[in-house]
């Protein structure tokens, strides 16, 4: 009898605790008293945890039988999915924000995941402790604690199913994902059936966003939303034929050395003011630490400082060094490990970019702001230009630029918008935030003061341009195979 009792009396008291507590609690308290009403991703955690309490009264009353044990296991599964599945929406918000109540800090949805994982372990130490045999025994008869655990659990599930009946309904009403208050009168009851639109369905949710192609942009003049804009003729073409890992995904130049900037997919490169050679260059290991994916843009932080940036924003910066040490580079560079020195490996973080990624990087040093341009996608087609601050590498403002009213620039139609344009890659010069778009040929010019666009231009014949460099008075636009473009530069 001992041996049973250590065996029932800690599962009867975890029951107990999870019926007083989060269920018992959350209707009773937070909901009769305090008018909290749970969302539908709400009702699925409790639901959750109502199943659970029950199949724990089912082992108490019959034993630990392995299909017992077996559904609480998938059903603490489905309660640890669905308090990451609820949990994810808000977690990225700042301190102190989210829903409901907090508790301990804490909003009371997050505490479902420690809830059920509390379950788990239970049902670990339920088995740790089972003889073998012992799974397969009689009906027991109830004690006191566990028949006053039973009925509680009762009351309970019968104050939940009264609130669910109140602020959910019966079906065909399923819920609602922001609920109004609590109420015990009819007339503040809220059925809704806001749940049941439909929504597109992918494996990866909003997550599915196709990575960023200038093949997917048309390149024809003709196409661009905007109306009568003039053509930049070309001074010269060049090509740069040196020995890189893979096509080109960037192109940025320094005066004061007069050196230019090449990046690949993982490929650091300095080269002379004429391509003529390389000077410098190292392979960046991408995997390692921060997921760099593809580096799509590049620029310079200093005359011995660069940037490098990926599509997904992730960025490395790496500053010239002759006197690199090669085994400690080992971890950071697949090649060359001895030309650079890694500074740091991090992320943007942004807010209207969030489902957006890049190909354009630039770097104003009179304010010191990193400046990166959005490539539109199936989702979301939208234009951003956001500025991070070189000294903490932090977010500093976001804006979608329209059209200067001094720019004799305008729309074919009511409906036309920037957002048509591919940005592919990006120069600061002159106070501009010079942005080349792989859709219509077209090089736009940004003032970050007005956040309008105060110039375009188009270029006839470029094709599918991957990066762009201010030298003087003269922009170079690349494309992935080398060619390049120069054009002189509007002003």
């Amino acid at each position: 009898m001992a041996t049973r009792n250590a065996l029932y009396t800690p599962l009867t008291l975890a029951v107990l605790a999870l019926v007083v507590g989060p269920i018992g609690i959350a209707v009773f308290v937070l909901g009769f008293g305090h008018g909290d009403s749970p969302c539908v991703l709400c009702w699925a955690q409790r639901t959750g945890m109502v199943l659970i309490a029950l199949t724990g009264l089912f082992v108490i009353r019959f034993g630990p039988r392995p299909r017992y044990i077996g559904l609480a296991v998938l059903l603490a599964a489905f309660g640890i999915y669905m308090g990451l599945r609820h949990s994810s929406l808000h977690l990225w918000r700042d301190v102190g924000q989210g829903f409901s109540a907090e508790i301990f800090g804490a909003h009371t949805y997050t505490w479902s995941m420690f809830i059920y994982w509390v379950s788990v372990v239970m049902m670990g130490a339920l088995l740790l402790m089972l003889k073998d045999g012992e799974a397969t025994g009689e009906a027991r008869r109830l004690r006191p604690l566990e028949r006053a655990t039973l009925w509680l659990f009762l009351l309970a599930a019968a104050g939940n199913a009264v609130q669910a009946f109140a602020s959910t309904g019966p079906p065909p009403y399923m819920g609602q994902g922001d609920p109004v208050r609590f109420s015990f009168n009819p007339a503040h009851w809220v059925w809704s059936l806001e749940e049941w639109r439909p929504a597109p369905i992918s494996l990866r949710g909003r997550w599915a966003i196709e990575k960023p192609d200038v093949g997917l942009a048309s390149a024809d003049p003709a196409g661009s939303p905007l109306a009568a804009v003039p053509v930049l003729p070309a001074l010269r073409h060049a090509t740069i034929a040196l020995p890189l890992d893979g096509p080109i995904t960037d192109l940025a130049y320094n005066e004061a050395t007069d050196r230019f900037l090449v990046t690949t997919e993982k490929g650091i490169y300095i080269t002379d003011g004429a391509f003529s050679r390389v000077l410098r260059h190292t392979v960046v290991d991408t995997m390692f630490s921060v997921d760099l994916a593809r580096l799509a843009a590049g620029t310079f932080l200093a005359p011995d400082t660069v940037l490098a940036v990926s599509e997904n924003k992730s960025y490395v910066i790496l500053r010239e060094s002759d006197r690199a040490d090669a085994a400690a580079n080992f971890r950071y560079f697949l090649a060359s490990f001895d030309t650079f020195e890694e500074l740091s490996r991090s992320r943007f973080s942004t807010v209207r970019a969030k489902m957006m990624y890049v190909m354009s990087v630039a770097f104003d040093p009179a304010t010191g702001s990193v400046y990166t341009v959005t490539v539109p996608n199936a989702k979301v087609k939208r234009l951003v230009v956001s500025r991070f601050d070189r000294r903490d590498m932090t977010l500093s403002e976001e804006f979608t630029p329209a059209l200067g009213p001094d720019s004799g620039l305008a729309f074919k139609t009511e409906k036309g918008s920037i957002d048509s344009f591919y940005p592919s890659g990006a120069a600061f010069a002159g106070g501009r935030l010079y942005v080349i778009s792989a859709a219509f040929g077209t090089l736009l010019a940004i003032d970050p003061q007005t956040r309008t666009v105060v110039l375009a231009r188009t270029i006839p014949g470029l094709e599918r341009p991957i990066g762009l460099a201010i030298k003087g008075s003269e922009a170079y636009i690349v494309n992935a195979a080398g060619a390049i473009t120069v054009v002189p530069l509007p002003s």
